[in-house]
């Protein structure tokens, strides 16, 4: 589906609130909106953009590979921060109380909670989730069923 709207800005109006949802389910509350910043800026600078023709689906997916890429930029941060550590192993600081839900769905894979928010939250049909995420509609079936099977352990 193609979109009306061809001023940026406007685009970016149209698909905000959705992006940002979608960055909390994946990033969590606090790297939300940096990771729709991050997202929005790289799809702009690229040459690639002005011939898009499903700017909230390319938007999406932007959001869905900041996440991704932002999640191991952390991990190797953790990791380099482990290694230099000279003395004993120091204890983690106490994490904040979530719930149990939250936190069971925090554990899932980024495509899998991507998959379980915009099908879940943002009632889109495994069809409409496939083409915001680029992925085949088989695909998006099995992270929905992998991700059931995963929160149904976790929670039972």
């Amino acid at each position: 589906m193609t979109e009306p709207v061809v001023d940026d800005a406007a685009i970016y109006a149209l698909h905000a609130s959705r992006l940002v949802a979608l960055a909390t389910a994946l990033a969590g509350p606090s790297a939300a909106d940096d990771v729709v910043a991050a997202a929005v800026v790289k799809v702009l600078a690229s040459p690639h953009w002005p011939a898009v023709t499903n700017k909230g689906a390319y938007l999406t997916r932007a959001v869905v590979n900041e996440v991704r890429t932002s999640h191991r930029t952390a991990l190797r941060r953790a990791a380099r921060e482990r290694r230099s550590l000279a003395g004993p192993a120091r204890e983690p600081a106490e994490a904040d109380p979530v719930p149990e839900i939250m936190a069971a769905l925090a554990a899932l894979p980024v495509r899998q909670r991507a998959a379980v928010f915009l099908t879940y939250w943002a009632d889109l049909t495994p069809g409409a989730v496939a083409d915001e995420l680029g992925i085949s509609e088989g695909a998006v079936r099995k992270h929905l069923a992998r991700a059931r099977q995963t929160l149904r352990r976790e929670l039972s």
